[in-house]
């Protein structure tokens, strides 16, 4: 019998209407559609279904995609859910399909058993059909069928003619693309002539999703694996680097714009040898964007990628380039915007994987601000480049986020901060203020005005107008730094911040402060650490915060002063260096609070004055060396640490030297100049600490001094005082008298106690004997003897006379002769 499929056989015949009357036995009705196939096909399926959905066609379209590329041949029939169609009809439901999608129509589609078309001829051009262009086409297919009732052996098309099996092949892989991408139909296809030698043909035109998934994936595998891969595939098409690079670069510009259009893969040759000069940093948006177009008008142009671009951070290679944009890629998906900044690092493994990040938190920029302080302390200046999270920023993107945090703080608001897009002022303005306090509110009010300007103007201010005048961008970035440093220090923001003009000479600013409790908790520790090691620590931490030995000393005076005032304000840390010199000469006594209070008013105003300390102050015991004022006040802020007020008087006030080596009583005499030992002088106290460097003990100060003007200071004999210790050390030489001034004065300089003895001795080198004079210092508790006029001798030791038979003169704290 002639049927739409063809004759059939009777065999054939009988066998369809059997399984005809089966289904009807089976469901209650006749089969919507039955299966025809040559006798010889047995057994064949049927299906109870009565109508074909869509979704339907889209999965056997992916289905029939798959086999083709696998098999390189189209399958005779196809099943759609289990209704079994030929090639014709299957293109009917293709084309009908893409209609329908395209036109939101998601109602049942009706079948028609559709011949096979006779062979058809090609003459198509590779290239792409418009989603305008293939929707036409399909119309045109769809017409031909109805007035044809066949499908077509050939269709004309933008890109010449096209033949049935080409057109099958492109619908399948319309609608495959289309239920992989959420049910939207490309905006492109691709179209090849039919040969199995171009199949599977690859629709070599990406979604950014696309590239995004795939840039993502080639960011892990590179900092998984240290190297990137040599072909990278989107989208089941395998390329290149250089075409990868492209692509993502293509994308990048494209989402900046707001571009959803398929991006089409070009041709390009792998990259040359990469170059590569930069030392790293961050690249904000606007340079990114810009470096993007640069790569794609170069890849296009020379079709490759180039070996290395210019940056303003130097020439950036094409791995760090294509490492750059999978990563700006990658900040997109995960903040569905462009970030404004991204991470630079020369091309390394120890470099990989670079972080990047798209807030910030609080801790994080607080550790930051604390870092540039003490980078701008210690050097001088400000850092060019800024860490944050492991984040390079320019010194406005920092500046923006200190602003943001502060305001965060004040609000109570623990949230994180987004960086901004922007530049380094044009313009550098100097300071023109007077130095001052700012407010916490005026500070706060202030870094909203700085916020803004930055975030409307992408660029950094050249100054703001404080209530104390105009203050310059880096004394901005200063004092922010220093607020949050304070914050970080206290949980809380400083009531006030000091404002001074940016200049080396005013740097370091101090804003730390402290209240009398931790002062006189940190005096109870140094009081302790001093009696236990007899020595003073080099450095001082107050509540986390390290001072020098003299800024502590300005720290206790000035809590001591507020106290007796009834003051109880912080006192704040001031910038004060050490004194030159450490020189002594007081008894042993007491002190009443009136004259502990005079003192310490005298060695405040000295520190703020001179933004230095004294070496010596003087009082009513004495002048009291700058170590002994420490340790006096140390003192008197225990007292109040265990009371809770000042005492009436100090007692047991002794000289440094009698606490470090415990001095017997009475021996205070041997510490201070006399005639013709002038340790008061500042040449020979500089002398003696240019001696004295690195000696730890009271006995190796002692063994220096003794050592030096042994070996440095020549014997002339003379009788008698002729130069003194100057002059002695002015000329380098001497006799026994001249050379026992010299090492006494020397060590009276060291807070050493020191003094001369006179004798008749027997010189065994001569034979002869001699009234002689020699030194003596007190170490580990006796009497050492300091013979430097013979260069055999050792300290505690002589040899070149009779220390056995020599005759005792006398023992003086200054030489009468």
């Amino acid at each position: 019998m002639s049927t739409v499929f063809g004759n059939i056989k009777f065999q054939s015949l009988i066998y369809l209407y059997t399984r005809a009357l089966s289904m009807h036995q089976t469901y209650g009705t006749l089969p919507t559609y039955l299966a025809v196939r040559p006798w010889s096909n047995i057994p064949i399926t049927d299906t109870n279904k009565n109508t074909i959905t869509t979704q339907d066609i889209t999965q056997t379209a992916k289905d029939v995609k798959n086999f083709l590329e696998y098999h390189k041949y189209l399958p005779e029939y196809i099943t759609i859910n289990g209704i079994v169609v030929n090639q014709a009809t299957f293109i009917q439901l293709l084309t009908t399909t893409t209609t329908k999608i395209n036109n939101q129509d998601n109602t049942p589609l009706t079948l028609q058993n559709i011949k096979q078309p006779p062979t058809g001829t090609e003459t198509t051009t590779p290239g792409t059909l418009t989603q305008n262009e293939y929707l036409t086409l399909a119309q045109n297919i769809q017409t031909f069928i109805n007035t044809n009732g066949q499908g077509p052996a050939t269709m004309t098309s933008t890109l010449g003619n096209v033949k049935f099996e080409s057109l099958l092949y492109m619908y399948c892989r319309i609608l495959s693309n289309c239920k992989d991408n959420n049910g939207i139909l490309p905006e492109l296809v691709t179209v090849r002539p039919w040969s199995p030698s171009n199949i599977p043909i690859r629709d070599e035109f990406f979604t950014t999703p696309q590239i995004i998934k795939t840039a993502i994936d080639v960011k892990n595998f590179l900092e998984y694996n240290k190297y990137l891969p040599e072909y990278i595939t989107v989208n089941g098409v395998v390329m290149n680097q250089s075409q990868f690079l492209y692509l993502i670069v293509t994308a990048t510009l494209q989402l900046n714009t707001g571009d959803t259009t398929l991006i089409t893969l070009i041709n390009a040759n792998k990259p040359g040898t990469p170059s590569e000069t930069t030392t790293g940093g961050c690249i904000l948006q606007n340079e990114y964007i810009t470096l993007a177009e640069t790569i794609k008008n170069y890849i296009k142009t020379n079709q490759k990628a180039p070996n290395g671009i210019s940056t303003s951070l130097g020439q950036v290679s094409y791995q760090s380039l294509l490492y750059m944009y999978c990563r700006i890629l990658n900040q997109n998906n995960l903040i569905h915007d462009l970030p404004v900044l991204i991470n630079v690092k020369a091309w390394k493994t120890a470099n990989i994987p670079i972080y990047d990040k798209a807030s910030f938190t609080i801790s994080e920029i607080t550790q930051t601000a604390v870092d540039v302080k003490v980078f701008v302390d210690a050097n001088g200046y400000m850092p060019e480049w800024i860490t944050v999270g492991g984040v390079f920023l320019n010194q406005t993107q920092f500046l923006h986020l200190l602003t943001a945090t502060t305001i965060l703080i004040n609000n109570h608001n623990t949230g994180s901060v987004n960086p901004v897009n922007a530049i380094l002022p044009l313009n550098i303005v100097d300071d023109g203020l007077t130095d001052g306090t700012l407010s916490t509110d005026r500070y706060v009010l202030l870094a909203q005005e700085i916020k803004t300007y930055i975030e409307q103007n992408k660029k950094g201010p050249n100054s703001m107008t404080t209530d104390l005048g105009t203050t310059s961008f880096k004394s901005l970035i200063y004092m922010y730094s220093r607020i949050l440093q304070q914050y970080k220090l206290h949980q809380t923001l400083p009531t006030t911040i000091i404002l001074k003009e940016w200049n080396t000479s005013n740097i370091p600013i101090f804003d730390d402060h402290f209240t009398h409790p931790e002062i006189a908790t940190t005096a109870m520790q140094v009081k302790l650490f001093a009696e236990g090691n007899l020595f003073l620590p080099t450095l001082i931490t107050i509540s986390g915060v390290v001072v020098n030995q003299a800024q502590f000393l300005h720290l206790l005076t000035t809590a001591a002063l507020k106290i007796s005032s009834n003051d109880n304000t912080a006192t704040y840390l001031e910038k004060v260096n050490l004194p030159t010199y450490n020189y002594e000469n007081m008894v042993s006594g007491n002190m009443a609070l009136s004259d502990i209070l005079i003192v310490a008013q005298r060695i405040k105003s000295y520190m703020d004055t001179n933004q230095k300390a004294d070496g010596s102050i003087s009082s009513n015991l004495g002048d009291i060396s700058f170590t002994s004022q420490i340790y006096l006040f140390s003192r008197l802020m225990d007292y109040y640490n265990s009371h809770h007020s000042l005492p009436s008087s100090v007692t047991g006030i002794k000289p440094w030297a009698l606490i470090v080596y415990n001095l017997p009583a009475g021996f205070e005499v041997y510490l201070y100049p006399s005639n013709n030992c002038n340790s008061n002088d500042p040449l020979i106290i500089d002398l003696a600490k240019r001696i004295t460097v690195g000696a730890v003990t009271p006995y190796d100060k002692a063994l220096s001094i003794f050592n030096w003007v042994r070996d440095l200071v020549e014997y002339e004999f003379y009788y008698n005082t002729a130069k003194g210790a100057y002059g002695t050390l002015n000329t380098m030489g001497g006799n026994c008298c001249d050379i026992s001034h010299a090492i006494v004065a020397l060590c009276r300089a060291s807070g050493l106690a020191a003094r001369y003895v006179h004798g008749n001795c027997f010189f065994t080198y001569s034979q002869v004997w001699y009234g002689h004079v020699w030194a003596q210092i007190y170490v580990n508790g006796g009497w050492a003897v300091a013979d430097g006029s013979n260069n055999y001798n050792e300290l505690g030791v002589i040899n070149n006379w009779d220390t056995g038979s020599y005759t005792l003169k006398g023992i003086y704290s200054s030489l009468p002769f």
